[in-house]
């Protein structure tokens, strides 16, 4: 009878170990974009509203075509393969590197943060599991992205932090480091979560620490410790989703 039990508990111990199984970053950013719906943005127009202008993402055979089209004036921004050309009444505008290099950031900032989590899908992404962290009372798995050069976009050497929710792997805060424009750390906390045709969107209030600081990996703790200034509040309004089909070869 003893050994029957004792069986049975090595049973019981193998099946818990099982369930526990540790998952690699790869799996767990699988099941966020699982729980966001994201991927159907890969055969999707995204139409949305931020601020001052109505940005629109098309999915081709070639990537993406981002455009942002001023609610003002006669201007609209287009991003194809990581070149952006500026056009006023359909006309190019020719633009100085600089001032284009700004509008890229500019533009194709929006569209990533609308995207996630299904851009940690691109080829230039490098995942590194950080293990668990708690904020606010809740479990996350704490996952870091770096990107490689190749690929990888102008701002290559930012570094993000994501925040993924240990039950249903919502991405409920992230983090990133910028080198341009003298540099500095945003931590962004989603709110106002939505599902809108099956896809989930949310808003972030986003913050900066009040004393300057290169501690990415502690943005979390900083932020339960108040330790963290509101800057903005980031909100995409009048979401709009249409289907389009791609005949790719």
């Amino acid at each position: 009878m003893i050994k029957y039990f004792l069986g049975l508990l090595m049973i019981a111990l193998v099946s818990c170990q099982n369930s526990e199984k540790k998952l690699s970053s790869e799996e767990i950013v699988d099941k966020a974009i699982a729980y966001s719906g994201k991927s159907k943005l890969n055969n999707t127009i995204l139409k949305f509203d931020f601020r001052k202008y109505h940005y629109k993402a098309t999915p081709t055979c070639d990537g993406f075509k981002f455009e942002r089209i001023s609610k003002s004036k006669p201007i609209r921004d287009v991003l194809v393969n990581d070149e952006l050309t500026r056009y006023s009444n359909d006309s190019i505008v020719k633009l100085a590197d600089s001032t284009a290099f700004s509008y890229y950031e500019s533009v194709n900032s929006v569209h990533y943060f609308t995207q996630l989590p299904v851009r940690l899908k691109d080829e230039a992404v490098n995942l590194s599991d950080l293990g668990k962290e708690k904020i606010q009372d809740k479990t996350y798995h704490k996952i870091e992205v770096k990107f490689s050069e190749n690929g990888g976009g102008v701002d290559f050497e930012d570094i993000y932090i994501y925040w993924f929710d240990v039950e249903d792997f919502s991405m409920d805060y992230l983090a990133y480091s910028f080198i341009v424009n003298e540099g500095g750390l945003r931590f962004r906390k989603a709110i106002n979560r939505r599902t809108i045709e099956g896809v989930v969107f949310q808003d972030y209030e986003n913050y900066k620490p009040r004393i300057k600081s290169k501690d990415l990996e502690g943005l979390a703790e900083m932020f339960e410790n108040n330790e963290l200034e509101l800057l903005s509040v980031i909100e995409n309004k009048n979401i709009e989703l249409t289907p389009v089909e791609l005949n790719c070869r």
